[in-house]
């Protein structure tokens, strides 16, 4: 199977994937949306939610890379738990005109979060003997905010009244890869 997956825009083709978990990393949380199934062309009628959704958390007093590896440690237990055969992460992108883009370069957060992709990613990888896809914020959401993506989950989905913002990027993946964002 060809490791990419249409995730915004006109380009899409009937698919349906199986056990499928969606990841939005980041050293303040990663969240992450297992969906049983996901069909490229849902409609209402078809339309899945995640089965089961979360946050992953770290002391906020550990240095990053402690909490990365706590991080890749709580995903594997996530990941044996749930048994995907398909992992999709969220994967940074630099904006060269975004001020906050360019911030979080010269901070050196872009390059921690990459960090913690690549171990979320190697943990996946050993588990499920695929590799990961990777999809960037513009190739799912597009130029959305993440309270639009929320509130898009909530107008679909009203069961889910309480929705990190981590959670609802990992969501929101689900929802656009079953083309109802």
């Amino acid at each position: 199977m060809d490791r990419k997956l249409v995730m915004y825009g006109k380009e899409r083709v009937d698919e349906v994937l199986e056990r499928v978990l969606f990841i939005d990393p980041g050293l303040g949380g990663t969240g992450w949306a297992f969906f049983p199934w996901v069909r490229s062309n849902a409609t209402k009628k078809t339309l899945t939610p995640p089965e089961i959704t979360g946050v992953l958390t770290a002391p906020t007093n550990e240095k990053w890379d402690n909490r990365a590896w706590s991080y890749c440690a709580q995903f594997a237990g996530i990941i044996n738990s749930c048994e995907p055969e398909t992992v999709v992460f969220e994967y940074p992108e630099l904006f060269s005109g975004s001020a906050k883009s360019q911030a979080s370069a010269a901070r050196g957060d872009l390059f921690k979060l990459t960090f913690l992709i690549g171990g979320l990613a190697q943990v996946a990888r050993e588990v499920t003997g695929k590799l990961p896809i990777l999809v960037t914020p513009l190739e799912w959401k597009g130029q959305l905010p993440k309270p639009v993506v929320i509130d898009r989950i909530k107008k679909r989905w009203p069961e889910f009244t309480s929705i990190d913002d981590h959670e609802g990027d990992a969501i929101g993946m689900g929802l656009s890869a079953q083309g109802r964002l």
